[in-house]
Order: C-alpha cells, then structure tokens, then sequence
C-alpha cells in the first residue's frame, strides 16, 4: 500500500477554448482584486470615507464578475465542437497538477509503473457542469487521442471529481477491468442504476495490493442471511415526517457486505475487490463446522448447497476456501452462473485486491465531538476523567520523553512510520535537536486545538464489525431459517478487551444518540469460532439499526472507559432506532448522456456537511429538541441516497419552520477548533458539552529542561561520522532554492495533497542529486553538515521528506543496527533479537517452515503400505 503513480488532476477550465479562456483570466483578475478590496475593508474599518470608496469597487467588480459569467455561460452553450485539453495543463513542468494514486487492480492492469508520471488517466474537477457535459457526452481530445468518461467513485463524487481514460486503453483492457461484461450486454438486460454502476466499476480504482493467493475456483457465492427481529422503533414517515413509536418486525440483513474465508487462508479479516464484487472477508471455519456437525450426524448430512444461481456445491469435497455472498456480488444478475463468472475472470486475467487488512497491534483510538455532544447529562467531573489522558500529554509533551515520542506517531501500532519517525525509533536522543523540538511545539498546538474539538484518547480501539458468523453457518448449511448463534442479544464478542464489561459500541457518523451500550461475553465455544479482532454482533440484536452500519468493511470504536459507558446508559434510557423506508434505486441504459445525468445529480445532490451542523447546532443548544434532530437523521441518509435513487423527501411547512427555528443560530462556539470558525461567527459559549470540554483543555508552556533526552551527536547521520564534511555551496544553494519554492509544486487540492508529497520530494531529491557530480552520499552528509551544524536550522522536513532513508540507514549503520540478509544478501534494519533475515525473506522462510511441517505432520498421520 505504500506504491504510488502520478497522474494529472485538472479542472474544467483545462478545457476552455480561446474565448472562453480570455474571459476566464479576467474573471480570475476581477476574483483578486475583489479579495484585495474586501482585506483593505476589514483592515480600514474606522476610516469611513474609505470604506465608502472601496464598497463602491467591491459593487462595480461584483457586477462585472456576473456579466463576465453570463457571457462564459453563454459560450458554453454555444459550443458544438469536441473539447480539446491544452497541452500545458497537462505538462510534466506543471506540478501542481499532478497527484498521487495508490497502486490498484487499474494501475496493475494498465501496467503503470510504480512512481511512474502516467497521462492515459486523466482526473477532472468540475466547477462548471456545462464544460463536464461536453467532455462526458463527446468525450476530449489531447495529442490526437481521445479520452472518455470512466467512473468516479463515493470519494471523488464528494469532491466532484470524474476519471477519464484514453478511449483505446479502455477498449484494450476492458474486458479485464469489467469481467467480460460489456455496456451493450448490461443494457440487453434492462440496464443497471448509472451512478451505482460506476461505483462498482470504480472498485478496480480502490487502492490495493494483489491478492496473489487467492483461487477463485474455490470460491461460491451464496445468498445473504436476513431475518425479521420484532423490535421498538421510532418510525419516521419521508412523506408525513410524523414520528411514530410502535413496536415492528424489521428486516436485517445481517451478512449485508460479509463473507467468510477459512482461516487457513487468512488470519486477518480484510476488505476485498474484484471486478464488480466488494466488501469484507472475515475468517471462519466453516469447513471445520460442517465435519464437526457431520460427526454429530453419524454421516455427511451437511455441505451441500446452492449457490445463487440455484447450483449445488459440495463445500468439503470442492474444497470451497471463499464463500462470497450476493451483497458482495454487485453485477450479479448479468452472469448466467458463478461459473461464467469464473471462466471470465480467468479467461480476462482479471485482478482480485485486498486492502486495509486487520492490524496485528490496534492501538487505542480517539473519541470525536458528534460523539460526545449526544452524552448531553454529563458533569464537568466525568468531562475531566474522559479527558485526562490526552490533558496529561499536553502537560507533559516538552518533559517526557515517552510522550513526546508517542505524539509524533512512534508507537507499536503505527505501522507506516515515516523515515523521521523511524530514525527517533532507534535514536530517541533526536528529540534534543531544535528540529524535534520545533516540530513538538507545532503537534502540540495541535493536539490543544484537537483536544478542545473533542479529538481526546479513550480506552477504545476502531475494529471491523462482522455478524455472528456461527449463526450465518446454522442459516446457510443447517438450513435453519431462525438461528440461534452463539451470541443473544445485547451482547457482543471482541477479543480485544475483557470477558462480562460493558463496552460503548460507537460508529462515525454518530448524528443522533448512537451509543450502543454491550455486554462483551466471551466463553471458549466463541473464540473456537470467532477468531479475528472484530466486533462480532449479534443477530437478535437491532444494533445495526441504532448504529447504521453495514457489514462491508465498517469500522466500530469499542470503548471499555467506564466513565464513558456510565455516561451512555443513562443518555440511551428511553432511545430506540430510527427507522424510515428508504427508496429504490431505478435502472437505465448506460450511454454517455446517462452517465452525465448520473453524476450531474450526484454532484449537486446535496451537502450531508450542511445537515450534520445543523444537527450538531442543535445538540449545543439551550432547547435540544430530538424530534428534529431524528428528521434531520433521516434527511441525511435519503440525501447521501440520493445519487442512487434520485429521492429526496420534501419537508412539509410547518416542519420547515420548527427546523430553521432550531438551526438558524450561528456554529457553536468549539466550532472555532474542529472548523477553524472565526469568533464572531460562532455563538457566545454556553454549558453544552462540547463547550464546557474545550474550556477544561489547558495551553501550558513548553519546556524542555527537564525532559532527560539524552545528548544529541549529529555525526550519527552522516555517512560516516569520522570523515570532516567539506560543505559545496553549489549543493546548498539548490537545496535552498528548492526548499523555498516548494508550496508553488505542491497541489492546490487538500484532499491529495499527503499522497502527492511523496512525489514532489522525490523531484527535489532527483534536482538536487543531479546538480552535483559528488555521490548521493556525500551530498546527503553536505546538506546534514550544514542545516545541523553550520545553521542549525529549526526546519528540516524537506531534508527528512528528500533523504530520510538515506539518513535512517546512516543511523542504523552507525548504531550497529544494520546486518545482511542470510538469504538474499541484502543489508537490513535490525528490528528483532537474534534477527538473521531481512523481512522478505523472513516471511518467505517462514511460509517455508510452516509447508514443512504440514507436510511432515500429513506424513505421520498417513498409514504407511504394508
């Protein structure tokens, strides 16, 4: 997961013609001028005379800006040509275009190469949905080749970005991203919902790793488990928005995104893809249930089933690995049998992916404000218990060295340690250069600013969630259609925390009072089954319904704080589940002007950012009222719908009134922390919870002196410490130069802009490198000897960013940290005792043992011929 390619993200205006491109630098012209006149007002409020002159431009510049975007809208409209993009936009010296992707099934299929710059995928931003229209229904042209519209996954439908490919890459590879289906094979059926289709179609797109061993002809598809539980709800009519309490029987699909894998395959739990089939593979033995229910039986009465295409499967002697189920299965309906599925896949050499696979070491997570601000009862005592560990760090980030190595991310649980994190690994005594300690300054202002917007650390952990999979196997073998399970309801299974303590299950978006109070019961007939770090849930449980959660990869926060969980059972008396009946999504043919009509109403659906502050208004109110707190829950969920369905329900008058009464106020006053509100648009501070939080968060001084860090020695990161370093300023100079010029390569778009550092510190590292003729050594140990010890600079992250695994392997060497591999001879960090491999090589040799002995211990079992 840490390969990466670079491709361009571009917006509409890439696209314009002359004319409209005049028009767009003006209005570029009258948008900074505007925003120079509006800095001069706030600045010169007291000199009315000015004030007066510089409203009158900001009247004048406003009016231009709107003729000037009538006029771009009419030229839009006005063209009938293919749209071309411009050359420079798309130029390798035009940096801020270019992001980073993650290696995925795409990036493999197309044969990318890993930080490779690659133009045949080409992302596009929209401001203007006109200029969209034009691409999408007739596609593009750049250096003679046409591109096309390819797909947009949830992720980039948020931020309104659509993906584009060279018309000739698709056609070649199509049958291998899309599993032999074609467009005109789905519209023979009767079509697919578009926005759904290119959702599916994104998957390939999902950053991956190939899941090598994986053999697709040992794997079913079989239907989900679904069950009516008669429970208590408060039911919300989308026509009405009356609120009714009643007592219902409520379908719950409770493998919804779920399959199951044996644990021989994999340990962990992890989310999958493959072409058209998504969602979470939890390990369970079902072999080892169907031969122990068999025994039971005196004969082999259990194992075979029908796949959801009616076949039957004999589990045992197919020697079924996988069971995928019908959830997972997007294009189901367009495949005669799994079986034609299988044979494309193989035929197509199609790609399957696995990703965020379960973490060996989960380390304790982080409550945030929406789930905080529902626990509205709780006392300033509770507030201080709940905060005191993340107030403790902020007390001792500048004196305790644990901390401070805890605070810039060095822990066992973070498993993608940067180069600098590594070094202070290995070298605590780095905290005492001025770099350390600049940028421990700078995590502490942040972790105050999180801590007062409710980013505090409990005793919790984020896990996958998975239904109980011993009641799956009773429904789907056993044929049970009622199963019992193992867990009843209210409780839970999670190995990660005791047996017989209540733990709060918690899942983000938390909106309304979704505290899910638990039993965690574990006894040894579940963990014989349940053997993965889930949260496993049971299935006489409504708790999918309180914490709207899907089994397809979501995450649940399980906290065992007894403060935390004391506090949720006296705010859930009396709370039940929302529940509404949400629409279906219609089905049409896919071409090109669909495709536009699919994405142009996902991309101006709705903000579900809007609903979910006016929701958090309301819970940091004087007048909390749940009635509209529960519509605007619902609201929410039919708009973050409504790219599929294309519904949303209308509010009836009255109920608009009541709601704007409520969310007409400004943000809440923490707001000025988790959204870097200004204070006089946020309200005076009240006694809500989240207020009364961030006044218990203190900012004290930072101090070094009693830290205890140990001497710090520089010459540990050259190359070799016993060798003066004679400083080039040739070397310098670039170095300089590029440090300075930095922020114009980065992209403009937050939302890469982490994947992307990858790459621009890598361009300054080749630019620097190339401008010397000395070895990458010696250069490394110039630009060491000077920002360390000629200039002691406080800032060093282009240094680290650049050259950090030069400089951690110069640590290792010098700390005697380095060997050489056993196996493959190559030289490695030393990270474990008696550690004689590399971890390639580790985890080859130790697949090696681990066949070995199988093979050893089949042959002991085996009678020998007589």
């Amino acid at each position: 997961m840490n390969k990466q390619v670079h491709v361009f993200s571009v917006d509409t205006s890439a696209f314009y013609n002359e004319e409209e491109m005049k028009i767009h630098r003006r209005q570029k012209r009258n948008y900074k001028f505007r925003s120079t006149l509006k800095e001069i007002k706030n600045k010169k409020s007291n000199d009315e005379l000015l004030l007066n002159k510089v409203n009158c431009y900001i009247k004048y510049t406003n009016r231009r800006i709107k003729k000037s975007k009538e006029l771009l809208y009419t030229l839009f409209r006005s063209n009938k040509t293919i749209r071309s993009l411009r050359p420079s936009e798309v130029d390798s010296n035009n940096l801020k275009n270019i992001v980073s992707v993650f290696d995925s099934t795409l990036t493999r299929v197309l044969q990318i190469k890993e930080n490779s710059l690659f133009r045949d995928i080409i992302i596009v931003q929209t401001y203007f949905f006109d200029v969209l229209e034009d691409i999408i229904v007739n596609g593009f042209l750049y250096n003679n080749e046409k591109y096309v519209c390819f797909t947009a996954s949830a992720g980039q439908i948020r931020t309104k970005k659509t993906v584009f490919i060279k018309e000739s890459v698709f056609h070649r590879y199509q049958c291998t991203l899309m599993c032999g289906l074609t467009i005109d094979r789905i519209n023979e059926l009767g079509g697919v919902n578009i926005n759904k289709y290119l959702a599916y179609l994104a998957l390939c797109n999902s950053a991956t790793e190939q899941w090598l061993d994986f053999d697709i002809n040992k794997s079913i598809v079989v239907d989900d488990m679904t069950t009516t539980l008669k429970t208590t709800v408060d039911f919300i009519s989308d026509k009405t928005y009356k609120i009714e309490r009643k007592t219902m029987d409520v379908p719950i699909e409770h493998t919804d995104g779920c399959g199951m894998i044996l644990p021989r395959k994999s340990k962990k739990a992890m989310m999958i893809r493959l072409p058209w089939v998504k969602g979470l593979l939890v390990p369970f033995p079902f072999d080892k249930f169907l031969r122990e229910k068999n025994k039971q039986q005196g004969y082999s009465k259990y194992g075979i089933i029908k796949d959801i295409y009616g076949k039957e499967h004999d589990v045992l002697k197919e020697e079924i690995e996988v069971i995928f189920t019908k959830s997972q299965f997007k294009m189901w309906k367009y495949y005669n049998s799994w079986s034609e599925y299988i044979d494309k896949y193989l035929i197509h050499n199609c790609q399957a992916g696995k990703c965020n696979e379960e973490d060996a070491t989960i380390g304790n997570a982080k409550l945030n404000y929406q789930m905080l601000q529902t626990l509205t009862d709780i006392t300033d005592q509770e507030l201080e218990i709940i905060s005191s560990e993340t107030i403790q760090d902020i007390h001792n980030i500048g004196t305790d060295k644990n901390t401070m190595l805890k605070t810039l991310g060095v822990t066992s649980y973070n498993r993608n340690k940067n180069n600098f994190q590594k070094a202070l690994e290995v070298y605590p005594e780095l905290l005492n250069d001025t770099y350390s300690k600049e940028t421990i300054k700078q995590v502490k202002k942040s972790l105050i600013k999180h801590a007062k917007a409710g980013k505090i650390d409990v005793n919790g952990k984020y896990t996958f969630i998975s239904p109980d999979l011993y009641a799956f196997c009773e429904y789907l073998f056993l044929g049970i259609d009622q199963p019992k399970g193992l867990l009843k309801n209210t409780e839970v299974f999670c190995d990660l925390f005791e047996n017989a303590i209540d733990l709060d299950c918690l899942r983000s978006p938390h909106l309304y009072r979704e505290h899910a109070v638990r039993k965690n019961t574990k006894n040894k007939e579940m963990k014989r089954w349940f053997v993965t770090k889930s949260l496993y849930t049971s299935i006489h449980d409504p708790i999918s319904k309180i914490l709207m959660f899907d089994n397809d990869g979501d995450k649940a926060l399980v906290c065992c704080d007894k403060t935390l969980v004391n506090a949720a059972k006296r705010n859930m008396q009396g709370i039940y589940p929302l529940y509404y009946e949400m629409a279906k999504a219609g089905a049409e043919l896919i071409n090109s002007k669909s495709i536009f009509n699919g994405l142009n109403a996902a991309y101006t659906g709705g903000n579900i950012g809007i609903i979910s502050n006016d929701i958090t208004k309301i819970w940091n109110s004087d007048n909390i009222d749940l009635n509209v707190i529960k519509i605007l829950c619902m609201e929410n969920n039919f708009t973050i719908d409504y790219a599929k369905t294309l519904y949303k329900p209308e509010r009836p008058e009255q109920i608009k009134k009541i709601i704007l009464n409520h969310t007409k106020t400004k943000a809440p006053k923490f707001f000025m922390y988790a959204k870097d509100k200004d204070e006089n648009k946020v309200e005076v501070s009240n006694k809500s919870v989240m207020n009364r939080l961030s006044n218990l968060v203190p900012n004290p001084r930072i101090s070094f002196r009693n830290a205890g860090l140990g001497k710090f020695n520089y010459n540990l990161l050259l190359s070799d410490p016993t060798r003066p370093v004679l400083i080039d300023d040739n070397v310098i100079d670039t170095y300089t130069k590029l440090d300075k010029n930095k922020k114009f390569m980065f992209s403009n778009d937050g939302a890469t802009k982490s994947n992307d550092d990858l790459f621009h510190y890598s361009l300054i590292r080749e630019s620097i490198f190339s401008s010397s003729k000395k070895n990458k050594k010696e250069i490394v140990d110039i630009l060491i000897e000077y920002l360390y010890n000629n200039k002691k600079s406080n800032f060093k992250t282009t240094l680290w960013s650049s050259f950090g695994d030069i400089i951690v392997e110069n640590l290792l060497r010098n700390l005697n940290k380095m060997g050489t591999c056993k196996r493959c001879g190559i030289d490695y960090a030393i990270t474990k005792q008696r550690q004689i491999y590399c971890d390639d090589c580790f985890r080859i040799v130790r697949k090696e043992k681990e066949r070995d002995k199988k093979r050893n211990q089949r042959s002991k079992n085996c009678p020998r011929e007589t």
